[in-house]
């Protein structure tokens, strides 16, 4: 970023946290990834009268929450050695 104007190639809207919290955005994505297919196996449960979707879309939950952190962490800009 020079000038106050964003490279053309990076986004100017991603926030990029600190690396100390780095460790943690990983952990909330999992834990996110499974309360949110966790939620939504339940309420195809429910729906669908079966017993078998929530523990299925368990892990698929926790998988897609650590590809998700992996992606984030590869395209995302590294801070500054100079800063903090």
């Amino acid at each position: 970023m020079t000038n106050g104007f964003p490279d053309s190639n990076e986004p100017d809207h991603v926030v990029v946290p600190p690396k100390a919290n780095a460790e943690k955005l990983d952990y909330t994505y999992i834990v996110g990834g499974i309360l949110l297919l966790g939620l939504i196996g339940w309420g195809l449960d429910n729906l669908l009268h079966t017993a078998w979707i929530l523990y299925a879309s368990l892990p698929v939950g926790v998988v897609s929450g650590y590809f998700l952190a992996r992606h984030h962490q590869r395209h995302s800009r590294r801070d500054d050695a100079g800063q903090q």
